[in-house]
């Protein structure tokens, strides 16, 4: 092509040269009039030759648009342009297919990646480090999936002022981690209470410092790991218990049976004082007695860990409540507590078993009786609302309170704050909202008032 395209050059060159020749000639022999149309056959081979050069730099800077543009769609028709050109023309056209080849599968891989992305359970947030500070409307997100508008129950913003604006609590987090780290956070309102654990790494694009943040909603895999780790240790002492108090109870029970008659009364024996055998039947009676309790405790504590699943059906909210009540109030009326039922939606239901979560219902009562009894104006309410994803049952009462480091145990198995209490009616009470996919929260102001919400998932 170099050489077809040097040769043209000469050539034309050359017809020029010839033309300015005769120009010349006839300028000097005084053929004007010849003269002029040389002048003009000059002019006309000058532009062509310039219109020759061009068409390859035409063509050049074309092709160098098209790339700096990233428009993959331009082509160079070789027939055009002259042979000459054919070679160079085709190149570039085969470079304009690679690089829209290579385009189109990169779009295919961000695509592929940005569906994985969207996709997983764990929020990734995407800035520029530099944006961090700023509140102004040009600080972009660089990537927010659904997982972390879900977690924040924010939209998915694309300017990073906006995202601040509506979880502060994230900016100042995400702020404090900017050079890289880890966080746990509690947030939401009582009913939906989160524990988000939050993750800043830093990394460098195009010389350019970039944050990935990553969100998780850790409260339930916490919960669900104390449970089964409280249910080990529940399995291990029953069994370990129970093997050491029952030949401990036949022993005492043996011991009981030597030293007394038919009808209870201490035998009489001739070797021992009568002294020793009173202090022998005391003694055999109050292991006896002491056993048969542990054996009961341990049997208490033995439903936690064989709580059985639950056979749901569908429940009118209402109707379940008034005839929960009415089992309660001859216990509640006699002491003079307020016990009433607040508007409850005619047409809530939930799904779920209707002993167990009695059972939720009296284990939630009762505490509040104990709570109230120093109240002079006792009052325990239950009442139902409802939500979009949610029906909720609450047991409010004006007792004495809960303190904020008591409710962060009261739902561990064997934790009790009451004088002779089992310590798992609230645990027993929280596994089963959680074997009903739900969740028993707690909401309490010390001396002023305590709410449980049984949270069902519509």
């Amino acid at each position: 092509m170099i050489k077809a395209f040097s040769f043209q050059i000469v050539i034309r060159v050359v017809l020029i040269l010839i033309s300015c020749l005769g120009f010349a000639w006839f300028i000097l022999n005084e053929f004007f009039f010849t003269s002029f149309g040389a002048f003009l056959l000059i002019v006309v081979q000058v532009i062509l030759l310039f219109k020759y050069v061009n068409a390859t730099n035409y063509a050049l800077v074309k092709f160098l648009d098209a790339l700096k543009s990233e428009d993959y769609s331009v082509y160079f028709s070789p027939s055009k342009k002259g042979d000459s050109f054919a070679k160079v023309l085709e190149d570039f056209n085969l470079i304009l297919k690679i690089f829209k080849r290579n385009k189109i599968e990169k779009e295919a891989q961000f695509r592929y990646f940005k569906y994985i992305l969207e996709h997983v359970s764990l929020g990734i947030i995407s800035m520029q480090k530099s944006d961090l500070a700023l509140m102004n409307k040009d600080s972009e997100l660089l990537f927010i999936n659904n997982a972390a508008s879900e977690i924040l129950k924010v939209p998915k913003h694309k300017y990073w002022h906006r995202l601040s604006s509506q979880a502060p609590w994230l900016a100042e987090e995400i702020i404090k981690l900017k050079d890289g780290g880890k966080a746990l956070v509690d947030i939401g309102s009582d009913v939906d209470r989160k524990q988000i654990s939050i993750e800043v790494l830093e990394m460098v694009l195009l010389n350019e410092p970039h944050l990935l943040i990553t969100l998780k909603d850790i409260k339930s895999e916490i919960e669900q790991k104390e449970i089964e780790a409280w249910y080990n240790v529940i399995r291990i002492l029953a069994h370990e218990m129970l093997n050491s108090f029952t030949p401990i109870g036949s022993l005492a029970t043996t011991i009981k049976l030597l030293t007394e008659d038919d009808t209870g009364k201490v035998i009489e024996n001739t070797v021992l004082e009568e002294d020793d055998l009173k202090d022998i039947n005391i003694a055999a009676s109050t292991i006896k007695k002491r056993s048969d309790g542990l054996l009961s405790f341990v049997a208490d504590y033995r439903t936690i860990a064989s709580l059985p699943a639950p056979k749901k059906s569908k429940l009118n909210v209402k109707q379940f409540l008034e005839s929960t009540m009415v089992l309660m109030r001859p216990q509640l009326d006699p002491l003079g507590i307020l016990f009433k039922l607040n508007s409850v939606p005619k047409n809530a239901s939930i799904l779920a078993d209707e002993k167990l979560i009695e059972q939720v219902l009296i284990n939630l009562i009762n505490n509040s009786v104990h709570a109230v009894r120093l109240t002079s104006e006792p009052e325990i309410i239950i009442d139902c609302i409802v939500e979009l994803n949610s029906t909720i049952i609450r047991v409010t009462d004006n007792g004495i309170g809960i303190q904020d480091e008591i409710s962060k145990q009261i739902f561990i198995p064997f934790y009790t704050t009451k004088k002779n209490g089992s310590g798992i009616g609230l645990s027993l009470s929280k596994d089963i909202m959680k074997k009903h996919e739900g969740d028993l929260i707690v909401s309490s102001q010390p001396r002023r008032f305590t709410r449980f919400s049984l949270v069902f998932k519509n």
